[in-house]
């Protein structure tokens, strides 16, 4: 049998969608998975698949979940306008999201199910993928800490932020991980319309920094693959199949 990777793009509340596609492989076509990754908010997904949640019991999360009641305004910094650390906050998912969806730190460490959570380290300028055993709720608060929206988290003496402007999924950790098969759920846009303003240019470069990346990752991929047809080896040295 094929191992099979789960990718989960980021792509903001656009996650939710991505449980409504769990529901469906994961609880009605039975599709087992050997591995799962998640950048941004998307590792949220992650986190609950890793504890052992049904897909319908991650989509039931997401149908009852309040987009407005999730995100506070970081009213301390907003005086300090230009030099705001972010405009507002996560704590709404430290102090209601978490508990309500039964996140329990301890039972995700010791799951049985390999998950990656990626961020990036900042202070060192590195992409970390975050196994579920070294999982805590600073990293994965730290998953979907986007810059000027959301304040970096500090561990250990280290500044991490969301890695998508990095990655939108680390299709190379899970070939890494020995993935044949790449089930990507892709939630980023890839609209290609430029919008004016400074939030139409943010998820601009949003925009084209995710699908620039992924596009070179497919193409990675896709020479590798043809290479390997061709009785070479390839730079992954075996098929790789991705299924968006």
């Amino acid at each position: 049998m094929p191992k099979r990777s789960l990718m989960l793009a980021g792509g903001g509340l656009k996650i939710a969608f991505q449980a409504g596609v769990l529901q469906v492989w994961l609880d009605e076509a039975g599709i087992k998975f050997d591995h799962a990754d998640g950048v941004s908010a998307a590792c949220f997904n992650v986190a609950m698949w890793a504890q052992g949640l049904s897909g319908k019991q991650i989509a039931d999360h997401w149908r009852n979940f309040k987009p407005l009641a999730a995100v506070g305004l970081n009213w301390r910094q907003l005086p300090r306008l230009f030099y705001a650390e972010s405009f507002f906050t996560l704590n709404a998912f430290r102090k209601k999201f978490f508990v309500e969806w039964g996140l329990d730190w301890t039972t995700i460490r010791a799951s049985g199910r390999e998950a990656t959570f990626n961020v990036y380290n900042f202070s060192q300028h590195q992409l970390r993928p975050v196994t579920a055993p070294e999982l805590t709720e600073d990293f994965l608060i730290a998953t979907g800490s986007l810059p000027l929206w959301f304040p970096p988290v500090r561990v250990a003496g280290d500044t991490y932020i969301d890695a998508v402007f990095n990655t939108a999924t680390n299709l190379e950790e899970a070939i890494r991980r020995g993935a044949d098969e790449l089930w990507v759920i892709w939630t980023t846009s890839s609209l290609g319309k430029w919008r004016s303003g400074f939030i139409g240019n943010f998820f601009g470069i949003f925009e084209a920094t995710t699908n620039g990346g992924y596009k070179q990752m497919l193409a990675r991929i896709e020479a590798s693959n043809t290479k390997i047809a061709h009785g070479e080896q390839g730079e992954f040295g075996r098929l790789i199949t991705v299924r968006e």
